[in-house]
């Protein structure tokens, strides 16, 4: 029920964009599932994305999302439920508390077994995706 809702949720956005409240629960929800320090976390599942807020700066027609979101962060977090719902512990930037430095993800990176890219428009404009990928 909970993926059906998010499906209905990001079919909604793509239309009219994903609000700050939506994005700030997303990253609230990523960073609840550490339970413990992040410097004691260690998930052998990586992911890669990029948020891709529309807004006129960046090359859309009109500011579609709030700051700092976009699809790719709500594709995210419905891949990161899937994930946990299997049972399998994952690592993303959302999952990074603000003010905390966002390169522990390279650090998390180069000891996962496995990366998953969500693929958006954005991800192949995003030098720092690139840089992931690199790594």
């Amino acid at each position: 029920l909970m993926q059906a809702d998010l499906l209905k949720q990001i079919a909604r956005q793509a239309t009219e964009g994903v609000t700050c409240a939506e994005g700030q629960r997303v990253r609230d929800y990523f960073q609840s599932q550490i339970g413990r320090s992040v410097d004691e976390y260690w998930p052998r599942v990586i992911i890669s994305y990029a948020t891709g807020t529309r807004m006129e700066w960046s090359g859309h027609p009109t500011d579609l999302d709030g700051e700092g979101c976009g699809p790719g962060m709500m594709y995210t977090h419905l891949i990161v439920r899937y994930l946990e719902r299997a049972g399998i512990a994952c690592f993303t930037g959302l999952h990074v508390e603000g003010g905390y430095n966002w390169h522990v993800y390279f650090e998390k990176l180069r000891r996962a077994d496995v990366m998953i890219v969500i693929m958006t428009p954005a991800l192949f404009k995003s030098a720092p995706c690139f840089h992931e990928q690199l790594e």
